[in-house]
């Protein structure tokens, strides 16, 4: 009585496909007066002074630039206050924070 091994090859291992998993892209939603919704129209650029599109002595407009500042690689939104317009202020190649 002989016993037979079997050979296993690595192709006939089935294997389950490994797929990347989606960076989920982390995000805060702020409301703004209508004033400074409309100076962010355009984007903020690279090195910008966030002085030029933000009150800073206003507590308010301090936490957005905490937050930017704190979070680098997130997302700001912003909500006008008056109709509820939003925009998204996001890091790109052409324009980072």
């Amino acid at each position: 009585m002989k016993q037979e091994k079997e050979q296993v090859t690595t192709s006939a291992v089935a294997l389950d496909p490994v797929m990347p998993k989606k960076k989920i892209r982390k995000y805060k939603d702020f409301d703004v007066p209508t004033e400074v919704f409309q100076r962010f129209q355009t984007g903020r650029n690279k090195f910008e002074r966030w002085a030029k599109y933000l009150d800073l002595t206003d507590d308010d407009q301090k936490k957005i630039y905490d937050y930017a500042r704190k979070n680098r690689n997130s997302v700001l939104v912003l909500r006008d206050a008056t109709n509820g317009a939003l925009r998204a202020i996001r890091q790109s190649s052409s324009n980072g924070l």
